[in-house]
């Protein structure tokens, strides 16, 4: 009886703990994996949601551009990766009637592709060429998303 109860209370404590995880990998505004994001968000706070994004859109260029061509990007790629994730994040105080326009849908397609273009840029790092070719590719779709969100703000 006794080790019944205890494989039962291993159990819902598993069971509590994945559901814990996994709703908070589910949360898209908040997160312990990216320490800078909140720092970064502050510094790029504009007037509405979306002047946020433009604003993290230009921190995010400098950046690419800073990491471009350097033997040591690591501190670079970090920094990079904080400001990805504080652009992902400022997403949440877009109001809901930008959201639904067709140039915010536009913004919302490039900032998946950037960071699927960033998750590569990741896995390649270390190669100089790939990582630069992926900075490029970055940095296009940057200008792009900046674009969308500019039409967007109207």
């Amino acid at each position: 009886m006794r080790n019944e109860n205890n494989t039962d209370r291993g159990r819902i404590f598993v069971f509590n703990f994945s559901l814990a995880i996994a709703l908070f990998a589910l949360t898209g505004c908040g997160s312990l994996m990216h320490p800078r994001a909140g720092e970064f968000l502050d510094q790029a706070k504009g007037a509405s949601g979306i002047e946020t994004e433009i604003n993290l859109t230009n921190m995010v260029e400098a950046s690419i551009k800073a990491v471009q061509g350097q033997a040591d990007y690591e501190k670079g790629l970090d920094t990079l990766h904080n400001q990805l994730y504080a652009l992902k994040k400022s997403s949440c105080q877009v109001t809901e009637e930008q959201g639904k326009t067709v140039a915010y849908a536009k913004a919302h397609t490039l900032r998946r592709e950037i960071g699927t273009i960033f998750h590569r840029l990741w896995k390649n790092r270390e190669d100089h060429a790939l990582r630069d070719m992926h900075l490029e590719l970055l940095s296009k779709r940057v200008g792009e998303l900046r674009e969308a969100l500019q039409a967007a703000k109207g």
